[in-house]
């Protein structure tokens, strides 16, 4: 489920303590920007495990390189460049094996490539979308947002929330196909971006 926070706009964090190699300073960009970027990067690896991996490793290379850092550097953008080019460069890893072995899968990668090409500069525009989805979502009907959040946010399979639910399979799919067109409906001025928020079935 997410948990991103109820602000928008460039987040104010303690740049000269993170320079320093105060901890505290980024256990707290860790914990507030973590969530995100994990399901921007899920978004197109679609495997929660490397998305983990590679967000992981955007916050140690912040760490690593936090010394040449000024004091007026966005963290978060500088976060998101990082998960946003190690997602392509698995992608593209991805692809030269799919080539190599004629896998199906070819054709989605090209795709995922070229829409997370496309994405935004500055963080701040994903995270403003991010927050209407996720207001948009709080509005759902309630059996319909919690099978929703099981299956795109918490990864469950349609098999597995109807086990967990006590409910049909396809009663599962029907919640899943209504939250998409009542979501769509309310973000229709942000379509552009739409893949980001898992609104494209799998």
């Amino acid at each position: 489920m997410m948990h991103c926070k109820k602000t928008i706009g460039i987040r104010q964090f303690d740049v000269p303590g993170l320079i320093r190699g105060d901890r505290k300073a980024f256990e707290v960009v860790y914990l507030d920007l973590f969530d995100m970027l994990f399901h921007l990067a899920n978004s197109y690896v679609r495997d929660h495990e490397v998305s983990r991996e590679l967000v992981q490793d955007s916050f140690l290379k912040l760490w690593e390189v936090r010394e040449s850092l000024q004091h007026q550097s966005n963290i978060s953008n500088f976060l998101y460049t990082l998960t946003k080019n190690r997602c392509l460069n698995f992608l593209k890893q991805q692809e030269v094996i799919a080539r190599n072995t004629k896998e199906y899968l070819l054709p989605e990668l090209l795709y995922a490539q070229e829409s997370l090409n496309d994405f935004p500069d500055q963080f701040s525009d994903i995270e403003e979308l991010m927050l209407r989805l996720e207001a948009a979502i709080e509005q759902l009907p309630p059996d319909v947002k919690k099978t929703f959040i099981l299956h795109r946010f918490d990864g469950l399979t349609y098999s597995q929330i109807s086990k967990q639910l006590g409910i049909s399979p396809k009663t599962v799919e029907a919640r899943i196909s209504k939250g998409l067109k009542l979501l769509r409906g309310d973000l229709k001025d942000y379509f552009p971006l739409i893949h980001l928020l898992w609104l494209v079935p799998y």
